[in-house]
């Protein structure tokens, strides 16, 4: 007797958003989420009835959270069976829609406003066929192979899929396409050889939204290449070997579409030690940055105890911030960072890759600074990009690791500024200037405490060309030493007499006051960097 074939178990939302992690699809409302169908998602149709198969996924296309019929479109949803409405936010506050949808018993879910609706439809499509088989289990590396075939087979030319650190995922195997010798040491290696013009290419695709034609420096063939993304964050990338130059833009619209399919295998395809390291980074993150829940996160880590510790951020030289270097540069700095001591933890935030390091004791830290100039020498032969490295104050308390953050990323304005020399320096090497850069920010922030006379000498000097600020910082700087203040600006000294005369004549400066000249000496410094 045949068994009685069993129905497949539809996946439930928070299922599904398990699989799509980091796609930018979030659930926003509160209630229990429900189980979704099988089915592609509908389109949003203003001039249609909905018509939804039980448990179906609404895309909103054209639905602006703030307009009153948006909400009625999210009821009527849930009355023709929709289990789930995909909005954008818009920069809205949608916590009026999420009670409506959970009053409504359907899921309210939110994609981020850069994702396409297109891209979304096909991550949500794809992972929902792939569910057809009974579950959401992670694919197998077999299962990019075949991607990488079908690929080939589509678009017309031997194909790779690699990752973020240009290794070779997968690869196609269809016979009769031609391949150069770069294809096959990557598929030797499974990593991408080394060439000089690589950071230029990689830079090309990842700065593009769609296929991108890569010209091969000779012997090498030409590629036609694509970013895969989820949302936002960027997985890797597909080459495909164009050996005679011949791939038409329909072949850039088939990589296209593929590149949405293999969002999803790559996506899914992530081990749990690279899901457990983003948690670390999410944690770090918000040590970092500091705030009520940063104890926590310290002992989530398993720092509490570890001090002292200190940050060490690594800022690239770029105009754009290039998705793939920065990427790489935190690769860089964490795998050198960790191979340094084990201790080390490294995240990127915005531009900046910050390192922390526990245990840092005194003796301790040139050694950790000979670790930093390496960082800085293999970024350039390696990156092909300049990177400032600047080091925080050690501290002794979790708690206080944000302020050593703090002075790292002030070092780096400096460093960014040109007001000190070279790609590296210390909080405790330009503790002095710290303290004034501090001190610029809370005096723009509170002007009364500017000297009076430090504005009235800034002004007269912009409207008729005179240097009487100049003059005056430089001689409260060599303790009101005449002879070395005339050498450092080039003037007789009797150019010079005469300057503080007109300055106490025009001005009210008067030097014999201390508390005054104090004022004022700091407040035409601070002039300088604002």
């Amino acid at each position: 007797m045949a068994a009685t074939p069993q129905p497949i178990a539809s996946p439930g939302v928070s299922e599904l958003l398990d699989v799509l992690a980091d796609s930018g699809l979030v659930l926003r409302s509160q209630g229990v989420p429900p189980r979704v169908s099988l089915l592609s998602p509908s389109f949003y149709d203003p001039f249609s009835p909905l018509e939804g198969s039980r448990g179906g996924i609404l895309l909103g296309i054209g639905l602006h959270p703030g307009d009153p019929e948006t909400a009625g479109v999210i009821r009527q949803a849930a009355e023709a069976g929709f289990a789930a409405v995909v909005l954008k936010e818009l920069q809205q506050d949608l916590g009026g829609l999420a009670e409506v949808a959970d009053q409504a018993g359907v899921a309210l879910l939110v994609v981020d406003d850069e994702v396409g609706w297109r891209q979304l439809n096909a991550l949500l499509d794809s992972a929902l066929n792939a569910s057809a088989g009974g579950s959401l289990s992670p694919l197998g590396v077999g299962d990019l192979f075949a991607l990488a075939n079908a690929i080939a087979a589509m678009v017309g030319g031997a194909t790779t899929i690699e990752n973020l650190q240009e290794e070779v995922l997968a690869y196609s195997t269809l016979a009769d396409q031609p391949i150069d010798e770069d294809r096959r040491l990557g598929i030797l290696g499974r990593k991408v050889p080394y060439l000089p013009e690589n950071a230029g290419q990689y830079a090309s695709v990842f700065r593009a939204q769609g296929a991108v034609h890569i010209e091969g420096v000779r012997p090498a063939m030409d590629r036609l290449a694509i970013a895969v993304r989820a949302g936002n964050e960027a997985l890797g990338s597909i080459w495909v070997v164009d050996a005679n130059a011949s791939l038409d833009p329909e072949a850039g619209l088939a990589l296209e579409r593929a590149a949405d399919i293999a969002a999803l295998h790559m996506l899914r395809a992530r081990s749990a030690h690279d899901l457990a390291r983003q948690h670390r980074a999410e944690l770090l993150r918000r040590l970092l940055n500091g705030g009520d829940d940063a104890a926590l996160a310290a002992e989530q880590l398993g720092l509490r105890d570890s001090g002292p510790f200190v940050v060490v951020a690594f800022e690239p030289d770029l105009d754009h911030a290039i998705e793939m270097t920065l990427v790489r540069l935190l690769d860089l700095v964490t795998t050198q960072c960790e191979a340094h001591r084990q201790g080390a933890h490294c995240v990127l935030i915005g531009t900046t890759v910050y390192a922390l390091f526990t245990d840092t004791a005194e003796s301790s830290f040139a050694a950790l600074e000979a670790l930093v100039l390496r960082l800085i020498e293999r970024s350039r032969a390696s990156l092909a990009v300049d990177v400032r490295a600047a080091a925080g104050p050690a501290v002794r308390a979790a708690s206080e690791i944000n302020r050593s953050r703090h002075d790292a990323d002030l070092v780096l304005l400096m460093l960014a500024s040109g007001r000190s020399p070279g790609n590296y320096a210390s909080a405790g090497e330009v503790r002095s200037r710290l303290t004034l850069v501090e001190l610029a920010a809370l005096f723009r922030t509170t002007p009364r405490l500017m000297s009076r006379a430090a504005e009235r000498i800034r002004e007269y000097d912009a409207g008729s060309g005179t240097e009487y600020a100049k003059t005056l910082r430089t001689y409260l700087d060599f303790s009101r030493d005449s002879a070395r203040t005339a050498a450092a600006l080039s003037l007789h000294q009797n150019t010079l007499r005469y300057r503080l005369k007109r300055l106490r004549e025009i001005f009210g400066v008067d030097l014999d006051q201390p508390e005054d000249t104090l004022v004022l000496w700091l407040s035409l410094h601070l002039q300088e960097m604002a």
